[in-house]
């Protein structure tokens, strides 16, 4: 499954995975915080040695070391009582920690009490961790520690926006490596339809250098290639065209050639002769740049071929798609498809059924015999140019084994499929071919 997820996504899904485990490490460390015994707290060290100076001090030289105790976050006074309403508030881990090294760092029946007082203030500073310590003079020391030390920016604590920022950086980079590899994506695919059509298939010169050196060579690559397969067309035409003259000067030699059994083998051997030159032609044609391709309905390629091939209608059934089925091919090719699976179920059955449908947005003909079929060990080779399933049983047929390879290099320069399949029973051979339909004409 992970071979199917791109380059983008794969990138997402590290960034994302990151900052998961990001965040499930700061929660587990939260957790475990929790459960472990809490650790020593500066803060009650510091409010032992400020009551320490404070019983120290004269109580006219008590405000220079108020002064200096107090800071962002933590302020000191002395009053003569508790305020009445105040209660110890033990119910945070925090508190109860302060609490104890409060205790621990005075002398036993020093006054501590800790709780939470509400100033009704803004919602970050309302509530204030209180403590009242005792003095040896008999008054107490009230401490008022907050969050104030925090570093914020518009009311939130820097480390929210750290958070946020991280996050939008995360997403930024995700959308400029997906904007970098798109060239690379169009690229892909454009390889991808090279292996199915010969016409080049032009990609924009775009992305970092590295990308567009790659993208300019499979340009190149592409033109090199028409250029090979026209070239390999035009000399197979001219030999074809050279030999075809040479056949019908013999053809005619024979022709003049007293009536015979051996004069009649000669001229069927010319004419297979022929039709292996006309054939190979066309397999040459079909695999160069093709005519332009034009909208034809299925259903009125397969009524005409169906019949010129049985015009009394008995050899071949007919089963048409109520609606129509229009398709984006050469109506040469597509005729040489459909004839050519027309004529082998005749040739090697006595009955043939052709029907069109729709399946998953494309556009299918069936072509159904009752011949012999496939054997299933010669499937996977039945494309292959000159391939004879059965040797003995073709030649008896004649054909030349072109006929599937140009049938498959026509589908393929198209977006169609073709399979064969046997009849349960080994009672015939399915064929079914598959053409996109035209999404325009719809």
């Amino acid at each position: 499954m992970l071979r199917k997820i791109g380059i983008v996504a794969r990138i997402a899904l590290i960034v994302t995975a990151a900052l998961f485990v990001s965040q499930l490490v700061v929660v587990i460390s939260y957790l475990h915080g929790e459960r472990s015994p809490p650790p020593s707290y500066a803060i009650a060290d510091r409010i032992a040695a400020v009551v320490r100076l404070l019983d120290e001090t004269l109580p006219e030289d008590r405000q220079d070391v108020l002064a200096v105790a107090r800071v962002a976050g933590f302020q000191v006074s002395v009053v003569a009582k508790i305020p009445e309403g105040f209660e110890d508030d033990f119910s945070f881990t925090r508190i109860r920690t302060l609490a104890q090294r409060m205790v621990d760092a005075h002398e036993p029946g020093r006054t501590v009490r800790v709780g939470l007082v509400d100033t009704g203030l803004e919602p970050r500073s309302r509530f204030l961790m209180t403590f009242f310590v005792g003095l040896r003079s008999g008054e107490l020391a009230q401490f008022s520690v907050s969050d104030e030390t925090t570093l914020r920016i518009w009311n939130v604590p820097i480390g929210f926006f750290a958070g946020f920022f991280g996050i939008l950086v995360a997403i930024i980079a995700v959308f400029a490596v997906a904007r970098e590899t798109r060239p690379l994506s169009h690229l892909a695919r454009a390889v991808d339809q090279l292996g199915n059509r010969i016409e080049p298939v032009q990609v924009r010169e775009r992305g970092a250098k590295e990308l567009r050196t790659l993208i300019r060579a499979i340009n190149d690559m592409q033109g090199r290639i028409l250029g090979l397969v026209n070239n390999r067309t035009l000399f197979l035409g001219a030999i074809s065209h050279d030999l075809k003259t040479y056949l019908t000067r013999f053809r005619l030699r024979l022709e003049m050639m007293p009536a015979g059994a051996h004069r009649e083998k000669a001229i069927h051997d010319v004419e297979a002769m022929e039709q292996l030159l006309n054939d190979v032609l066309l397999f040459a044609n079909e695999s160069s740049a093709g005519s332009e391709a034009e909208t034809v309905e299925l259903n009125a390629a397969v009524s005409v071929s169906a019949t010129e091939a049985a015009p009394g209608g008995d050899m071949v059934r007919l089963a048409l798609s109520p609606s129509p089925l229009n398709v984006r091919v050469p109506r040469k090719a597509l005729r040489r498809v459909v004839d050519n699976l027309l004529s082998n179920a005749l040739r090697y059955g006595t009955n043939a059924w052709m029907r069109t449908e729709q399946r998953d947005g494309m556009a299918c003909l069936i072509v159904e015999d009752d011949g012999p079929g496939i054997d299933e060990k010669d499937m996977p080779f039945v494309f292959e140019p000159f391939f004879r399933a059965e040797p003995s049983r073709n030649r008896s047929h004649g054909g030349t084994g072109l006929g599937l390879a140009i049938v498959r290099q026509i589908l393929d320069a198209h977006g169609g499929t073709i399979t064969l399949e046997n009849k349960a029973g080994g009672s015939g051979l399915v064929a079914i071919v598959c053409l996109p339909i035209d999404a325009a004409r719809r």
